[in-house]
């Protein structure tokens, strides 16, 4: 009776204190879900997911990526609807999500401290909170990688059949949201299956290692993915041959990087310093286990793995083979380095090292927070929209290059035959020159200067423009032309 009176208010503390962090985290996430337009990935997804399941798997099964967040934008659609806000509220959910399951993963492996410091810094991180209120997987792989990584620690610690069918059940989830959780997953299982390998070496008695149960279970996850990780092999062959957008892992990008995952260069470097720290102590300085829970050494090796395999892995592939490095692609594992600072700064002053941290990375990533949250913006589709929408008459011809945004300007005007499509200059020099009552309208989408430029030459055919506008990020982004039929002929 006595230690029950003594942990209550703890728990009453911790409970009170775990809920203001998740409501700060629910007000930076959901509020204002349609302040800026749906940008192309976000309407590719509003696109495949539109028809029916077989249409989605097939569309999807010709991109780069696994469907997970497709079958949650269909399961979703029909209920939501498909405003900007209902195709987002699923992402800033499972935004939500990942910071309570932050919490857990750090209570799991030292104590309440070390996973209500975890939770606040997640809520407050801008890379996550921006990528929690877009329509795209990246919430998605953050959520299923840490329900993956907390069932990973509760096999290794007492498997049970619960927590055994959960590993299954995330890892496959994982691995169904982005390519990017093969990195996170195959890291966490090299160590399971190592461990695995010494303790069976050991004891001859595979079923007594709770790292082989652990293993088993990703086996399984694995198999249930083998049938998508086909089609990705595939699709990364023609990629390869096609070359891929992202630039190679030079130190600069690796900075831009860097800024990307934490929003201030000298938080990254607190935050990796607190995290070895932290990893250090519980391989050399194992914490008492009347206090909180006993850090296992496997458990923390894990989360290291968890949290830099992806990177690691991803530069070696884009230094030896293909750039595919990207921030918002390591948003799975950026929380599992959260998680093992935590650890680090819980350790050596649980309270005044937690405020004193939560309290550093607000005042140095605050510039990028206010600017996530206010002024941070995607390509204006919606002002496009509404502006041609006000000023084309309905015998005005539109053109679209390039093609691939086709997506983005259906979601917002709605309607057949609203746009034709461009892919190339010389598609574009036919479909200018075709007679046809009325003015012509050109929107260029990402080109550079000197497409821009060819584009242009072949619209007014060396005459002045009409009318131009820029929209969002100006002539290299998003800029609408206007060309009268006199002009033309």
């Amino acid at each position: 009776m006595q230690r029950a009176e003594k942990h209550f208010p703890k728990n009453i503390a911790t409970a009170i204190l775990l809920t203001a962090i998740l409501l700060i985290a629910a007000v930076l996430r959901f509020h204002n879900l349609d302040r800026t337009s749906l940008w192309y990935d976000e309407a590719v997804s509003w696109s495949q997911s539109n028809g029916s399941i077989t249409e989605l798997l097939t569309l999807v099964a010709s991109d780069n990526y696994p469907p997970l967040h497709n079958i949650v934008l269909w399961l979703t659609m029909p209920v939501l609807g498909d405003s900007e806000t209902a195709l987002r509220l699923p992402s800033a959910s499972l935004g939500l999500l990942s910071v309570w399951l932050v919490y857990l993963i750090g209570k799991q492996l030292q104590g309440r401290e070390a996973g209500l410091l975890a939770a606040a810094l997640l809520a407050i991180s801008p890379l996550h909170i921006w990528y929690s209120t877009e329509a795209r997987m990246y919430a998605l792989l953050a959520a299923c990688g840490l329900a993956f990584l907390l069932a990973v620690l509760k096999v290794l610690q007492r498997p049970s059949v619960f927590w055994f069918t959960t590993l299954v059940f995330t890892g496959a989830c994982f691995l169904y949201s982005h390519i990017y959780a093969l990195f996170g997953f195959a890291s966490a299982g090299a160590v399971c299956g190592t461990v695995a390998l010494f303790e069976i070496h050991r004891t001859r008695k595979p079923l007594k290692s709770n790292a082989f149960v652990a293993s088993l279970a990703m086996g399984i996850s694995t198999a249930l993915f083998l049938p998508w990780l086909y089609l990705l092999f595939e699709r990364a062959r023609s990629v390869a041959d096609e070359g891929f957008w992202i630039a190679y892992p030079n130190l600069q990008f690796l900075e831009t990087l860097v800024f990307g995952l934490s929003s201030s260069l000298m938080l990254f470097w607190l935050l990796v310093g607190l995290a070895l720290t932290g990893a250090a102590l519980a391989f050399f300085k194992p914490i008492s286990k009347q206090s909180t829970p006993p850090t296992s050494k496997q458990a923390v090796l894990v989360c290291l793995a968890y949290s830099i395999g992806p990177l690691l892995l991803a530069y070696l592939y884009s230094v030896l083979l293909q750039p595919i490095l990207f921030d918002r692609y390591l948003i799975a594992a950026w929380p599992g380095l959260i998680v093992l600072a935590a650890m680090g700064a819980t350790r050596q002053a649980p309270r005044i090292a937690s405020v004193a941290l939560v309290g550093a990375a607000l005042y140095l990533t605050f510039p990028q927070l206010n600017f996530t949250l206010t002024n941070k913006i995607r390509p204006e589709w919606r002002t496009i929209a509404a502006f041609l929408e006000e000023n084309r008459a309905p015998e005005d011809k539109l053109l679209l290059y390039k093609g691939f945004s086709a997506p983005v300007l259906s979601y917002y005007l709605r309607g057949e035959n609203q746009f034709e499509a461009v892919e190339n200059v010389e598609d574009l020099s036919a479909l200018t020159k075709s007679e046809h009552a009325g003015k012509t309208w050109l929107l260029l989408v990402h080109s550079n200067e000197e497409e821009t430029a060819a584009a242009k030459k072949l619209f007014f055919d060396g005459k002045n423009e009409t009318a131009a506008k820029a929209f969002g990020w100006g002539a290299s982004g998003l800029t609408l032309l206007r060309s009268d039929a006199a002009q033309q002929n």
